[in-house]
């Protein structure tokens, strides 16, 4: 089954510190830096973290490759590695074994949205960063903030039989920081590569009103994600990798001619106006890792509508934006 676009708005719960300033919470103490699991080097863990440090832009991160943040030599002090196994075009997970030979599960996610950045009461390679973990124990997830309004940045997903997955976490995290900022492992770009664009910037306001009939405020969710949104309506669009829809033997959606020899599938869903359309952009010759775009329309005003015209109307708006396969 292919995956399905859920609308989700991006606005914060609070209003962070704006350019160049830390995180702005009650909470924030930075105690610590420390990096018990694998003794890297901290890199920069002292004095006051920052936020929107241009090395760590939206940018900049679109143009790193989730898998090389996950090197060997920064797993191999935790146990021993598999092969990375990307996810999509800003996470890639290792599930290898730890030094006791039990499972752990390390996953990254580049640019991701941090509902609990206010949270942020910790210092990992300069960044705000905290800390959670699930009640059983046996996954912790550890953050840094990157960006603020919205608030984006790095988290490291540890999961596995063992303990102290907390101190893994941040161990790894800090290695990938110290990655970053000193030699950043850039994806190969291959020509017409959806991978490195800002879709927040594919969509002029102006055409946008013409098809969506109000004034829209954009809405940058993640990386790959962007909304335009204005009271109950909702414009996303998401970039991803995945199966061409076309060869969905479950649902493919009924095809619907986009113009420009493309040819999307749509999905309207029951109940309210809501219509995802999605199409192949580009091949990568790789089992279930071509670059797809998803383009969804909600609109809880007009019950009457399934949104699928409004949504291919969007998907024509946007094709002519997108690099050339």
């Amino acid at each position: 089954m292919r995956g399905s676009l859920v609308v989700v708005s991006a606005v914060a719960a609070v209003v962070l510190a704006g350019c160049g300033e830390a995180v702005d919470t009650a909470k924030q103490t930075f105690p610590r830096s420390t990096v018990p699991a694998g003794q890297l080097d901290p890199g920069t863990s002292t004095g006051k973290p920052k936020t929107n440090d241009p090395t760590f832009s939206n940018e900049q991160l679109r143009k790193l490759d989730p898998c090389a943040l996950l090197s060997r030599d920064l797993l191999a002090p935790l146990g021993k590695p598999a092969d990375n196994r990307m996810q999509d075009f800003s996470s890639c997970s290792n599930y290898m074994e730890d030094k006791d030979g039990k499972d752990l599960n390390i996953t990254i996610y580049v640019g991701d949205t941090l509902n609990g950045a206010t949270d942020a009461d910790e210092n990992i390679g300069g960044l705000p960063a905290y800390e959670s973990e699930l009640d059983d124990g046996t996954a912790c997830f550890v953050s840094a903030v990157t960006s603020t309004n919205p608030n984006q940045g790095l988290r490291v997903q540890v999961g596995g039989e063992g303990e102290e997955l907390c101190a893994t976490g941040r161990t790894v995290l800090t290695g990938i920081i110290t990655m970053i900022r000193e030699d950043p492992p850039e994806r190969s770009e291959k020509s017409g590569s959806i991978a490195s664009v800002d879709p927040c910037g594919l969509l002029d306001p102006d055409e946008l009103k013409t098809v969506v009939k109000v004034d829209t405020e954009v809405e940058p969710y993640s990386l790959h994600w962007c909304n335009w949104s204005k009271d109950s309506l909702n414009v996303a669009v998401w970039f991803r990798t995945g199966y061409d829809p076309k060869d969905d033997t479950v649902d493919p959606g009924a095809p619907v001619d986009l113009g420009n020899k493309i040819t999307g599938y749509q999905a309207p869903s029951d109940g309210h106006t809501s219509c995802r359309i999605e199409w192949r952009h580009r091949s990568t010759g790789e089992d279930g890792a071509d670059e797809i775009v998803e383009v969804s329309f909600d609109n809880k005003d007009t019950p009457k509508d399934n949104g699928c015209s409004t949504a291919a109307a969007v998907a024509k708006l946007l094709i002519p934006a997108l690099p050339k396969p």
